[in-house]
């Protein structure tokens, strides 16, 4: 018995070291396809996003009977900022990525109509195997502060948006979870399905306002 303990933890030691450095998860959101159809607002806007969020990685830790150990790097920044962008190019008819925080200054030589300040609340990640039924629950709560503000830096909107973002990923019998020890369960479209949902969230409130910021003609 004492062999088997000896023989347990030292593969556990093993298992250990090798995901020291993290396993990178892949997260590659897509646009919701109901964008396509948003008739561009005529308005020259500022995107700030503050640099934290842009290279914001979150770093979790899983040991499961079933799943093994596993360290994962979830680089949730990178492609949060890219799909926002994305958005914003799509709502507003020109918008120009600012790396500092605007000033009049800045408003004035770029000829902005708008500026739109995002930051990152918070991100929270559950990472959650059932093994009486074989699969992994993926949960991850996503929450930014947004403020929208004209040309004089005065406030259209202030606001804190918040989603869930979840996935369901069973595991493979053929194998009795083999996959799973070494790359573990697929919990990134968890992480997908936030950005996903925060970005049309934010296009939502975005559109809302199209009245109160589109200037008259």
């Amino acid at each position: 018995m004492k062999k088997i303990a000896l023989f347990t933890l030292l593969v556990l030691f093993v298992v250990g070291c090798a995901n020291g450095r993290g396993m990178k998860v892949i997260i590659k959101p897509t646009l919701d396809r109901r964008l396509k159809e948003v008739q561009p607002i005529p308005l020259h806007v500022g995107l700030f996003i503050e640099p934290s969020l842009r290279h914001f990685s979150q770093e979790e830790w899983q040991t499961d009977m079933i799943a093994g150990i596993h360290h994962y790097v979830f680089p949730i920044g990178e492609p949060l900022t890219k799909n926002i962008e994305e958005m914003i190019n799509i709502v507003f008819n020109k918008v120009t990525i600012l790396n500092k925080l605007p000033n009049q200054e800045i408003i004035e030589k770029t000829g902005l109509d708008a500026i739109l300040m995002v930051q990152l609340k918070a991100s929270k990640l559950e990472l959650i195997v059932e093994e009486s039924v074989w699969r992994a629950i993926g949960k991850h709560y996503l929450s930014v502060h947004v403020s929208f503000l004209d040309k004089n830096l005065n406030k259209i909107f202030e606001d804190e948006l918040a989603v869930e973002g979840k996935n369901l990923d069973l595991i493979d019998y053929q194998t009795e979870g083999g996959w799973w020890k070494t790359a573990g369960p697929k919990y990134g479209p968890a992480v997908e399905d936030s950005i996903e949902k925060l970005v049309f969230k934010l296009a939502q409130r975005l559109i809302a306002f199209r009245e109160k910021i589109t200037p008259p003609r």
